[in-house]
């Protein structure tokens, strides 16, 4: 005899068996099931299939001395580092429907990203809210919250956050208690020296760049030649062994040349030597940049260079994508919005880095165009799937003769 649970799994098979036959029934039949079945499939295809289908098309750029080791464990390996910017969480004065699409598609193409390419590190170049510089502190506190949900990470992944205009204000608007908040929440000081696996980066704050002796820049200015005098330690490990001088105060380390990553470029006339795929608008690349305000001054460009020598620099704030070389040709990557709210086709880098090589690749994310195409297309097929006539399927019952 069949027990109770033979019983239920005999009526489960035989749901399945005819699962088929009655879908295809439904399909046919009733026009409102299949209009919920294709609008179904169209929104899991745009807000979810769509985001895969395009990052899976971004890999991980490989150094030309690409000769480690793959047999250690992966703490020997070069750095896998994600840099994205200009996230722009809207406050109250935003739409709420602009809020909730946006912040839906920055989080979907953030957490596919992590899922796809798992990163060691993400650098987050400023501006990650869009009215830091005005909100309330009980506001502030919402928008981090939404930040770190919208962006978290796994165990694995470090982050690591850079200040932006927007987040504390300009440098006119910027207060010590508007940086306090912002360097408590996200462990981001007006300057900060980090080494991961023998490669250092230098995080800067743009806006205490000002030049004018500000507290604040005065406070930024004393920690970037603190950095740069330890920079130099490690580079003569011979002079710093020495007890007459400062050297000896820091912990030695393997000096190579440092990563500068922060909000604001490097000194430039205009965007109009910038030929990325996600440069600026053709009448927008001629604008004149305003010191101070579009990019850094010239002075402080040259103290940078002069006090870190990077060999690299990654920055952010136009909202457009830019590569171009500085004296000693040394590469600046700007990278644009991570908000479909400022760009039509958002990107973000992923960068591959050893001690002494590094290799950097744009990340093209979902067009904002393509996305609407493809609901207008779909939307229009279904449509047309409506005026199919209802048909009734009737099974003839009568026995043959």
């Amino acid at each position: 005899m069949i027990g109770p649970l033979g019983e239920c799994l005999v009526q489960v098979m035989a749901w399945l068996c005819q699962f088929p036959g009655n879908f295809c029934l439904y399909f046919r039949s009733y026009r409102l099931f299949r209009t919920i079945l294709f609008v179904g499939l169209l929104l899991c295809y745009c807000e979810f299939v769509h985001y895969y289908v395009v990052l899976f098309q971004c890999t991980w750029p490989q150094l030309n001395n690409d000769m480690f080791d793959r047999t250690l464990p992966p703490k020997f390996h070069p750095l896998r580092v994600m840099v994205i910017a200009d996230t722009h969480l809207l406050g109250k004065h935003g739409h709420w429907f602009d809020r909730l699409r946006r912040e839906w598609q920055m989080e979907r193409a953030f957490q596919t990203s992590m899922l796809i390419h798992s990163p060691d590190v993400v650098f987050v170049l400023g501006d990650l809210l869009d009215e830091g510089k005005w909100c309330s502190d009980s506001q502030f506190q919402d928008h981090v919250k939404r930040f770190q949900k919208m962006f978290s990470t796994s165990q694995n992944t470090d982050m690591y956050v850079v200040v932006g205009n927007h987040d504390i204000g300009f440098h006119y608007a910027m207060t010590p208690h508007k940086e306090r908040r912002f360097e408590k929440a996200f462990n981001a000081p007006s300057v900060k020296m980090l080494r991961i696996r023998d490669n250092i980066f230098v995080l800067v704050n743009s806006m205490t760049l000002e030049g004018d002796g500000c507290s604040l820049c005065q406070d930024a200015v004393s920690k970037l030649q603190e950095v740069s005098q330890q920079l130099r330690c490690a580079q003569d490990p011979l002079k710093s062994s020495s007890s007459h001088n400062v050297c000896h105060q820091w912990e030695q380390f393997t000096y190579t040349k440092p990563i500068l990553l922060q909000h604001y470029p490097m000194f430039r006339t205009s965007d109009i030597d910038c030929d990325t795929p996600d440069a600026a608008p053709l009448d927008e690349k001629d604008t004149p940049f305003k010191p101070k305000w579009d990019c850094l001054s010239q002075a402080a460009t040259e103290q940078m260079f002069g006090l870190l020598d990077p060999r690299l620099v990654i920055s952010a704030h136009t909202h457009h994508g830019c590569y171009r070389l500085h004296k000693g040709s040394v590469p600046e990557w700007t990278i644009p919005s991570f908000n479909w709210r400022n760009k039509n086709n958002p990107s973000f880098l992923l960068a591959t880095i050893s001690n002494d090589n590094y290799a950097v690749k744009r990340c093209l994310m979902p067009r904002e165009t393509t996305v609407i195409a493809l609901y207008i297309i779909w939307g229009l097929l279904i449509l047309l799937t409506l005026p199919f006539p209802r048909r009734i399927i009737k099974f003839n019952t009568d026995k043959a003769h």
